[in-house]
């Protein structure tokens, strides 16, 4: 948990404010689910070596039926994680060789199919022989969970079993709940922030729109002032060796070396008019907004690889 530790000191120390860490990303919670998670799959047999050869046999199936899938939705409130498998109607054993014995014993169980005697098949027992306007509809066994489902593809040997995941359905809701947070966050932010950056653009044309008398205009003070921004290339690069947009470990020492210059250009470029001094202090503040939005979506992205990585 030492991520985790990590990961909620930052979001104290950076003192963003409370409506931001209610929508950040639940790592300890994420967290929980995820040994939750391992604790109901060991449950069917499956350890982390097993569900390993599960999914490089999946990846190797080329088009066939997979071992181990789940049932996706365009909404992940929809999104029903499912252990998904065959099994042979003859005598109720897995289709895929990779698992181990003691893996396929305990799924054998979990569906019913251990207590099956060679002449007693699973279709027998559990899924009446469908006519064939009924092929293809799902039948459930005593626990009201599992779903056994005939095949519609010519394969009359095989069996689908469903297993639904329910901590795993838990993972995902309490991630998406999250990820909703961050959306949202994301959109009011960024109509606030193109909103300051409106009014900013306005003021800086007034103070430096050209007067008769040059004495009354800012405009080589702000010409001077937006040449060194694009020179310290505060968020963005232009060197041909670097990526264009800067990270935000990256862009604080840019921004920094702003500051420490803008210091020099306004002694050889003094401004004349009030509302430029209020207008200077409005732009570095969008830039330290800005650049606080970075840390915090970076920070959660992070922690949202790291929870994604584990599971």
């Amino acid at each position: 948990m030492k991520f985790a530790r990590e990961y909620e000191a930052t979001l104290e120390q950076e003192q963003y404010p409370q409506h931001w860490v209610q929508s950040s990303i639940s790592y300890r919670q994420l967290k929980k689910c995820i040994r939750k998670v391992q604790v109901e799959l060991s449950q069917l047999g499956l350890d982390a070596d097993a569900v390993k050869r599960l999914l490089r046999s999946a990846g190797s199936a080329e088009g066939k039926a997979m071992p181990l899938t789940g049932t996706a939705a365009s909404d992940l409130n929809e999104f029903k994680p499912k252990l998904m498998f065959l099994v042979r109607r003859d005598d109720g054993d897995l289709m895929d060789a990779t698992l181990s014995p003691k893996t396929k014993e305990t799924l054998q169980k979990l569906v019913g199919a251990s207590s099956l005697s060679a002449r007693e098949t699973m279709h027998e027992q559990l899924l009446p022989q469908p006519s064939k306007e009924a092929r293809g509809r799902d039948h459930r066994t005593s626990s009201g969970d599992i779903v056994l489902s005939e095949l519609n593809q010519g394969d009359s040997n095989s069996v689908r079993v469903e297993v639904p995941l329910r901590n795993n359905d838990e993972f995902f809701q309490i991630l998406q709940h999250g990820l909703s947070g961050l959306n949202s966050l994301h959109r009011e932010e960024k109509s606030a922030l193109g909103q300051e950056i409106g009014e900013l653009s306005q003021m800086v044309s007034r103070v430096a729109k050209p007067a008769q008398s040059m004495q009354r205009t800012d405009l080589y003070a702000w010409r001077a002032i937006f040449g060194l921004y694009l020179e310290c290339n505060v968020f963005f690069s232009t060197n041909e060796n670097e990526s264009f947009s800067r990270s935000p470990i990256e862009v604080q020492p840019q921004l920094q070396l702003f500051s420490n210059r803008l210091s020099e250009v306004q002694k050889a470029n003094k401004f004349r008019r009030q509302e430029s001094s209020a207008a200077l202090q409005r732009f570095l503040l969008v830039n330290a907004n800005l650049l606080r939005n970075l840390k915090f979506q970076q920070l959660n992205m992070r922690a949202a690889g790291k929870i994604l990585k584990s599971k």
